[in-house]
């Protein structure tokens, strides 16, 4: 096994997770979606907030006090695309050392010129009304989001380093100079995209982002099936033995597939509707106890190991761990370039997402309808996510798997540390 990671299949793919996880396009979209993890809390924390009281029937989805509670749902996760178009393009735009807020609100121009065109819609009464079509604002646009503000920044970098831009004299302020340089890229990015989206709609009768999510829905419905998901994870765990973040490498390819899943539910649980499951939920099994690798198992066995090493790196991990963070026991024992402990890092999520998907297909666990991203103590999150009591088995579940996975390989590689630190001593006595 010592040969693993020398191999010339590993170190290929170790090659191309460090060439995505530097790519700046790539970065700034996982940055982005961090940039707006407040707001897709106090979503979900507003909609747990109107939901929960209806359990109890102190109000129903119909009454003004539920609707009141889910505005700042609706326009957080029913807006979430328009977040994206701004904080993906501000995240690129730093990254390449450009006036960053200038050219993300020039992205969300874009993006709302291709996704939410000004509509007059004729009313019951004769009249009519004039607003903008919101119905791909949510979901549905993210793909359209990203491939906006990663093409929007990047035509208007292209601008700027060839210099085909506006220049005011220096005497001129600063704001006014960079709005200005800005126009040129600005006009042709608007070219470019309202030409897109007004053939699209013109030929398809769809807007860009349908178009794009019906373009999409095959290489995603493979990539989001059972056996697609658990390759995506098989991927972003063996990135991670080699020093790589896997999951943001992998986070980026699903997040609009993990995101809709999420709007849908919302959509449904707020209309009194049955939920939805697709395999993309079980996404999330992958570091339900103890972070990536579902470590907690492992700290844990660790805390009564006879290798000082490992006894030490286990305390410093277990407290972490109970809140799914799990670096200092990735790093600290460590799993990455450690076959012996890499091994069950990387398989035993996807035994736990194999005996979980089953619980999903009988009903035993519940489809999650909002997301809650914050560092929370195992076994919180699953059920917030649900509001049922049967998720927060998951990471039990998940505990219990990594025990029988990890137990073999740690034992195997606590008997070679506890050598060397006897022989260790026994040299320096």
């Amino acid at each position: 096994m010592g040969n693993l990671y020398e191999s010339k299949a590993m170190q290929q793919v170790k090659k191309v997770g460090e060439k995505f996880a530097g790519n700046k396009a790539i970065a700034s979209v996982s940055a982005g979606m961090m940039m707006a993890m407040g707001i897709i809390l106090i979503g979900a924390v507003f909609q747990l907030v109107a939901i929960i009281p209806t359990f109890f029937k102190l109000y129903s989805t119909e009454d003004a006090i539920y609707k009141i509670l889910m505005v700042p749902y609706d326009l957080s996760m029913g807006l979430i695309s328009i977040y994206m178009a701004f904080t993906i393009a501000y995240s690129y735009a730093k990254s390449l050392k450009m006036q960053a807020v200038t050219t993300a609100l020039n992205s969300l121009l874009v993006f709302l010129i291709v996704a939410a065109p000004i509509k007059t819609v004729a009313l019951a009464d004769g009249s009519s009304f004039t607003g903008i079509d919101n119905s791909c604002l949510g979901a549905i646009g993210m793909f359209t989001a990203i491939l906006v503000s990663l093409c929007t920044v990047k035509l208007a970098h292209f601008c700027e380093k060839h210099h085909l831009m506006i220049r005011m004299p220096d005497a001129v302020p600063k704001f006014l100079q960079d709005t200005f340089a800005s126009l040129i890229p600005l006009i042709v990015n608007i070219a470019i995209w309202h030409t897109i989206g007004s053939l699209c709609t013109g030929l398809m009768t769809i807007s860009l982002p349908y178009a794009i999510s019906y373009l999409l829905s095959a290489p995603l419905g493979a990539l989001t099936s059972v056996p697609g998901i658990l390759i995506v994870v098989f991927v972003a765990n063996l990135l991670w033995t080699f020093g790589i973040h896997g999951t943001m490498v992998v986070y980026i390819a699903i997040m609009p597939a993990l995101m809709e899943y999420i709007a849908t539910n919302g959509a449904l649980m707020s209309q009194g509707q049955a939920l939805v499951f697709t395999p993309v939920a079980l996404f999330a099994i992958m570091n339900c106890c103890g972070g990536t690798g579902n470590t907690l198992a492992l700290c844990v066995m660790g805390l009564f190991s006879k290798s000082e090493q490992i006894k030490a790196v286990s305390k410093a991990a277990i407290v972490p761990g109970i809140f799914n963070i799990n670096e200092p026991a990735t790093f600290g024992y460590p799993i990455m370039y450690n076959p012996t402990l890499a091994i069950p890092f990387i398989f035993n999520p996807l035994i736990t997402m194999v005996i979980c998907y089953f619980g999903y297909l009988v009903g035993f666990f519940k489809p999650s309808f909002t997301m809650i991203s914050a560092t929370l103590p195992v076994g919180v999150s699953p059920y917030l996510c649900t509001l049922s009591w049967t998720n927060v088995l998951i990471p039990v579940i998940a505990f219990a798997v990594a025990w029988l996975i990890y137990r073999p390989f740690f034992k195997a590689y606590e008997k070679d540390l506890a050598a060397k630190e006897q022989a260790a001593k026994a040299e320096a006595a």
